[in-house]
């Protein structure tokens, strides 16, 4: 286990891009059965993760995990731009696999929870997981989310391989 006394969750800045890229890649890399994007799909300029950091600033927010000055985890949050759905939004998360069953995932979560409490317009937080990724399945559940539905064989890895995509949410 990895000393967290030098771990910091706080928002993300523009001068974190380059950083947040590279840990995508990683993530990527190390958990391509876990995630939507495969790594070879992955090809963001810095520019352009800037503008993704920026897209986050008026309905979201992006929350990295920082240890040694290195981007280790991350989490962005976006409500939902029609007026119906305006109360409620998506998020995303991961964390690199040196660090996970550590507590990270947990604190980018418990920041999130913080943030829209403050931010006022947030009454409900939904996910998306892939059903045979466990231990952030068990993380989600023991955070107070619900599983709300499941798309059956939504993910498709080849041949005869598919894995069903759970929803899952939780009022604030």
């Amino acid at each position: 286990m990895k000393d967290q006394q030098n771990l910091i969750i706080r928002r993300a800045i523009e001068e974190d891009a380059e950083g947040l890229r590279d840990h995508v890649k990683q993530v990527l890399a190390e958990n391509a059965d876990k995630m939507g994007t495969s790594p070879t799909e992955f090809s963001v300029t810095v520019e352009e993760e800037k503008e993704w950091i920026r897209s986050h600033e008026e309905r979201g927010v992006v929350l990295v995990a920082v240890m040694d000055d290195q981007i280790i985890g991350m989490l962005n949050f976006r409500l939902s731009s029609m007026k119906k759905f305006s109360h409620q939004g998506l998020f995303g998360m991961s964390v690199q696999e040196a660090y996970t069953n550590q507590g990270i995932g947990r604190r980018l979560l418990e920041s999130l929870f913080d943030w829209a409490r403050q931010d006022g317009r947030v009454e409900k937080i939904s996910l998306e997981v892939f059903a045979d990724n466990e231990r952030a399945i068990h993380l989600y559940k023991n955070m107070g989310f619900e599983e709300e539905g499941r798309k059956r064989k939504h993910v498709k890895f080849g041949p005869d391989h598919y894995v069903d995509e759970l929803m899952m949410g939780k009022f604030i």
